[in-house]
């Protein structure tokens, strides 16, 4: 099975393979990329036809739209959640950065050679920094140089201010400078770039208060009463008396309508398949505008699109199903 994974993979663009193993490498998964991409589009394939199928049968969509919107949803889920569970990797490094540099720096201080500072410095609350600062030593200790081996930090974890901070120490130790300073003068800068973060976060929270309430709340409630009106405007027409023209003069006779029309009216289930379609866009589309603000990137709020729709389609339903008990003898 697993030549068969691997034999699947070398059809597929290298590009694509290479992202996925990528994202694995910062998540320390010790599983061979072409394994692991072969696995998951022979998988994603027979699921996406096995529900292309159930979706063609109960008439939601056609096969030939079913199947790749299934394939895509099931295979670039699955990336976007390996960099997404990266990048959390990545933020909490960089929430312990500072302290990490600081303790470096104090045991550099007390005499320390910097294999040693760095060997010390991992400690098990500085999480995947503590593997990287002792693999960081070890190579020290194998005899690489000391710019090599922490330049080699970040290419497993997922951040540019780790990524940059480890430049600027490599540059200031091939220039001669005091290693120990340069890292007590980048802990206090990280710390108040952080602090900068978290008040510019508090600073937006309320546009992305209004966003999530917009597009969870104020939304469903319209779209259920305007639903509901819809069908009851419906149900009524349905059932207007026809007016007798026979006896009227200058008509042609015969029984006519009071909304007649040679048009088909709005059917109840359109209504319901449209606001359904509008909910889950108006859903993708908040959440991506709330990644924008509170992380810079449209991936950072794809983690509020599920709960954002699961409550507006709670909402939508719960507001007609409020309603028809309410008015119950209009429908």
């Amino acid at each position: 099975m697993v030549e068969i994974y691997k034999r699947l993979t070398a059809i597929l663009p290298n590009s694509i393979v290479d992202a996925f193993k990528k994202q694995m490498d910062y998540l320390n998964i010790d599983i061979s990329e072409k394994r692991f991409v072969g696995f998951l589009f022979i998988y994603g394939l027979i699921l996406s036809l096995f529900l292309a199928y159930l979706v063609e049968i109960f008439q939601i969509l056609p096969y030939f739209i079913a199947f790749p919107f299934f394939f895509l949803l099931f295979t670039g889920g699955t990336y976007l959640w390996l960099s997404i569970a990266a990048e959390s990797k990545g933020k909490f490094v960089e929430s312990i950065l500072p302290d990490a540099l600081q303790l470096v720096a104090s045991n550099m201080k007390s005499g320390l050679t910097t294999e040693r500072a760095l060997l010390l410095s991992a400690r098990p609350e500085f999480g995947p920094l503590e593997d990287e600062l002792r693999n960081a030593s070890k190579r020290i200790m194998a005899g690489a140089r000391v710019e090599e081996a922490l330049n080699e930090i970040p290419k497993n974890i997922k951040s540019i201010i780790l990524e940059r901070t480890m430049w600027l120490v490599s540059k200031g130790i091939s220039s001669g400078g005091q290693i120990a300073n340069l890292l007590i003068q980048l802990s206090d800068d990280l710390r108040d770039q952080l602090a900068l973060r978290k008040e510019i976060a508090a600073n937006i929270s309320i546009y992305i208060m209004l966003i999530f309430f917009a597009a969870a709340l104020g939304g469903p409630v319209l779209f259920g009463i305007s639903s509901f009106i819809v069908e009851i405007l419906t149900k009524q027409m349905a059932t207007m008396p026809e007016i007798n023209t026979a006896n009227i003069p200058g008509s042609m006779g015969g029984n006519v309508s009071q909304f007649s029309s040679d048009k088909e009216p709005i059917s109840v289930e359109f209504v319901q398949m449209f606001v359904m379609i509008m909910l889950v866009t108006t859903s993708l589309f908040a959440s991506l505008t709330i990644g924008v603000i509170n992380t810079g990137k449209e991936k950072g709020g794809v983690k509020y699109f599920p709960i954002i729709l699961i409550v507006s389609f709670i909402l939508f339903f719960g507001i007609r199903f409020l309603l028809a008990n309410a008015f119950s003898t209009l429908v």
